[in-house]
């Protein structure tokens, strides 16, 4: 990797970094040994994901190195907790169910109905609830 290739990496242009990408991950080994170990697994892990969802490899490897990269520029250099097992199943259904709530206006009985019959409407409503003020905090911040 030159020095120019190198800086980019530390420049603040995030967009640049994106539009240089693809020349800077062609070569997998050169790219192996400049990743740290940790980025490297989730480099693997997201690349196989892609793949068999029908990407081809150079694509998903491609876009497993710009996925990389847009969440260290936003979430670099911080500590993140992330959910396993029900946890996590429990966290993506409910953004899932607040996604078809908001952005696809599903009423709610049709959400409770076909994706958590296990639950009540009031359960239902509290969790739609929750996401949304959520989402808020994320969107608008805390005023005042």
């Amino acid at each position: 990797m030159t020095e120019e290739q190198q800086l980019l990496f530390l420049d603040d242009g995030f967009d640049q970094l994106l539009d240089h990408l693809p020349a800077l991950a062609s070569d997998q080994q050169r790219a192996m040994a400049a990743y740290k170990e940790h980025l490297w697994t989730l480099l693997l892990l997201i690349e196989r994901r892609l793949a068999k969802n029908g990407i081809d490899s150079k694509q998903a490897y491609k876009l497993a190195c710009e996925t990389i990269a847009e969440i260290a520029h936003y979430q670099g250099g911080e500590c993140r907790y992330l959910p396993r097992g029900d946890k996590l199943r429990q966290e993506l259904r409910d953004m899932h169910m607040f996604r078809l709530w908001n952005q696809h206006n599903w009423p709610v009985a049709r959400i409770h109905k076909e994706y958590c019959p296990e639950l009540n409407q009031i359960q239902v409503y509290k969790i739609l609830q929750h996401k949304r003020e959520e989402y808020r905090a994320k969107v608008q911040g805390r005023l005042l």
